[in-house]
């Protein structure tokens, strides 16, 4: 078993039920008669969880997520201090093996470093996911441009270590995403002869009740032939997390709620149904492919057959794609190089700063 209270709302997750109740007095009738069976104990307010620092603003609503004390330990790792230099962006170039470039030069560990980057893009710092993902695939060999590369995100980190997730939950109860591809974005004329030069980038974020709680920044493991193909298989990948997730709140919503209201008796409801998940994509011809009654056309084929597993979540309303223009896709953030400005309006929709 386990509870919070939180704002004079109180929540018990037992026996895969989950209790809730608002009132003060229901809340005091609830925690005595669960002391009779459980061994409470009163924690006080929660301000850090693994790492990270929790701060809660009542006047706007809002919970922040930050972790400044591992941004120190990475700054310090990499031998970055307060009076160097900033950037406004965590990546300006795309990495590549460079197994002729020149060797590193300074003797931190690669390894770790990126571990910790890695924590932090999942947890707080989603801004900086593609950067680290492309320093990441490099550590068994890192060269200079790996680490020069990681040396940016550590300067970005710099002028931004006191900012992380700020949520805003709306009451909609929604699970949505934004999806995105970037065809071949990885091609450079001097590496047309590796396989990863001619990948393209899925990114996507998934929001419950208007709030990151997953995302992604990975290049396709299939080389895509269009644009269209490589939208496709972004969509693909992002709706193998969102499926499951909605699998979960569904259950949640539909037959594991029980509301303590202003009596002692517990009375048990049936939630309202999990909303429709609204998939914001920017791509016309994915959108026409991705709802279409038979995807298995002659030049489509070839992809249908693996990717199209989410054709009954939108014949059943589950699932609904909408077209969002490409500036509003916050999933672009994922995919690819961005000048500060377009940069900036992205994370400052996806994470509020």
């Amino acid at each position: 078993m386990s509870f919070f209270l939180d704002d004079s709302i109180l929540v018990v997750y037992v026996d895969d039920c989950l209790i809730f109740a608002q009132h003060d007095d229901t809340i005091n009738v609830l925690i005595k008669a669960l002391s009779a069976d459980f061994l409470l104990q009163d924690e006080g307010d929660v301000n850090a969880f693994l790492g990270a620092q929790i701060r809660k603003d009542a006047v706007t609503k809002t919970i922040t997520l930050t972790q400044p004390s591992l941004i120190q330990q990475i700054l310090q790792d990499v031998g970055i201090r307060g009076q160097s230099n900033g950037k406004d962006t965590p990546v300006d170039s795309i990495l590549y093996d460079d197994l002729d470039g020149l060797d590193r030069s300074d003797s931190w560990n690669y390894w770790s470093v990126i571990g910790k980057l890695n924590y932090l893009a999942n947890n707080t710092h989603p801004d900086i996911s593609m950067a680290v993902h492309q320093c990441a695939r490099y550590s068994s060999n890192p060269k200079a441009t790996h680490e020069l590369a990681v040396k940016r995100i550590s300067r970005y980190l710099l002028v931004t270590q006191t900012k992380g997730i700020v949520m805003h939950p709306t009451a909609d109860m929604s699970l949505n995403m934004f999806v995105d591809a970037d065809f071949a974005g990885c091609w450079h004329k001097e590496y047309t002869e590796l396989r990863d030069s001619v990948l393209s980038r899925t990114g996507y974020v998934i929001q419950f009740c208007g709030c990151p709680v997953t995302w992604a920044s990975k290049p396709q493991s299939k080389i895509a032939l269009s644009t269209t193909e490589s939208e496709y298989i972004a969509l693909s990948t992002a709706t193998r997390d969102l499926i499951p997730l909605r699998r979960i709140l569904s259950d949640i919503h539909e037959s594991k709620f029980i509301s303590v209201m202003v009596t002692s008796k517990p009375d048990s409801v049936k939630s309202p149904t999990l909303p429709p998940s609204k998939i914001f994509e920017d791509n016309n011809a994915c959108i026409v492919l991705a709802t279409m009654e038979t995807q298995f056309k002659p030049r489509t084929k070839h992809i249908s057959l693996k990717f199209h597993h989410f054709q009954d979540q939108i014949c059943n309303g589950l699932l609904e794609i909408i077209k969002v223009g490409t500036n509003e896709n916050l999933a672009d953030i994922f995919t690819k190089l961005l000048g500060h400005l377009k940069f900036q309006d992205l994370r400052c929709l996806l994470i509020g700063w």
